[in-house]
């Protein structure tokens, strides 16, 4: 009896661990590889070949999360068809007049598009690779009449309304990324985004609002000093290069007027992670306001908080791992590594 309760223990035991293990997916690999989902739906000129309805849809998961990516088309641009060189506005049909004053005009269709494209883009000397997609993230569009000078041209846009925290909602096209958890943990999203004073959310697909999230990453221009190699931050051939930022040192870089949706300062580029704390059975959808986002991949940690797994500025990240660094067991004792059980290397839990 006592024989089958160890087993059993142990396999209890296996059970959650397995359970709290840490999952994965990247779109980009570090050599530059797509994941087959993106990979399969790109043709040569970079166009996805899977557009229903206007859109094209990735799906893939992990484990405990499930995943839909989608890019969105925008209106094609409608062509005088005696002068091909004219641009008569988008082509689009448009329905009632919903206000005379602010020429705007209820979107009935759009009736040609631009190609959606999915794109492979890195930035080359901290080798963070991504996909790009196309699309306004919008909770809904209008048509408005093209005025130059105060006269009506007769040419129409698209105008797009962007998501505000203050009314809530989740976007209906464009470009986002769609998340739904099976367990409750931290949700890691590697992200690209072009402008680091531009609005990032992760919307609770329940209460349409935007959920708190942690951020760590770089921005362009944030360079590792000689200061920060001396006090082991980076090493010396990081010197110079962009600098791993913290989610204390991103905040401290905002203009106190920015919004708390804001990652970094100013009009540079940000590359990095968004961390939210993710519950099970919800859905959350990750896009910015008014413009594209990138998207590297995401790793969820069951039964974590975001505080637990935002990693800040740490030597392991910025210094190759020591394949020959001490190890340790759960209780702190050095172990060898014929030890059996769980080990403690370089700062990661492994069996």
């Amino acid at each position: 009896m006592k024989k089958i309760f160890t087993l059993v223990s142990l396999a209890v035991m296996a059970m959650s661990m397995n359970a709290q293990t840490e999952e994965s997916y990247v779109a980009v690999d570090e050599d530059g590889n797509m994941a087959a989902e993106y990979a399969s739906i790109i043709d040569a000129n970079k166009v996805a070949t899977n557009v229903v309805n206007g859109n094209s849809v990735v799906k893939f998961s992990t484990a405990n999360v499930e995943v839909e990516a989608v890019g969105s088309a925008e209106p094609a641009d409608k062509k005088d068809p005696d002068d091909p060189t004219v641009n008569l506005g988008q082509d689009i049909t448009i329905g009632a007049v919903i206000s005379e004053e602010a020429h705007t005009y209820e979107l009935v269709s759009i009736n040609s598009t631009k190609d959606i494209k999915w794109e492979l883009k890195n930035q080359g000397d901290i080798n963070f690779s991504y996909i790009a997609g196309t699309g306004v993230p919008a909770v809904s569009m209008v048509a408005e009449e093209i005025y130059t000078d105060g006269k009506a041209t007769g040419k129409y846009r698209v105008v797009y309304k962007t998501f505000e925290p203050a009314e809530g909602g989740e976007p209906q096209s464009g470009l986002y990324y769609k998340f739904t958890t099976k367990a409750d943990g931290a949700l890691k999203v590697g992200i690209w985004a072009n402008k680091g004073n531009r609005l990032t959310f992760l919307v609770d697909g329940d209460t349409k609002q935007p959920s708190q999230y942690l951020v760590e990453g770089y921005i362009n221009g944030q360079d590792y000093t000689e200061e920060d190699a001396a006090a082991g931050k980076c090493t010396e051939d990081q010197v110079g290069k962009k600098k791993l930022l913290s989610n204390d040192e991103l905040v401290a870089l905002r203009n106190p007027s920015n919004s708390e949706w804001v990652i970094g300062a100013g009009n540079q580029p940000f590359w990095g992670d968004v961390v939210i704390d993710a519950k099970a059975g919800k859905t959350y959808w990750l896009f910015q306001s008014n413009s594209q986002i990138g998207f590297q991949g995401y790793t969820f940690y069951p039964g974590k908080s975001k505080e637990d797994v935002i990693t800040g500025i740490e030597t392991i990240k910025t210094v190759p791992e020591n394949a020959n660094a001490p190890m340790y067991n759960l209780a702190g004792q050095k172990v060898s590594k014929d030890y059996k059980g769980v080990k403690v290397q370089n700062g990661k839990k492994f069996m």
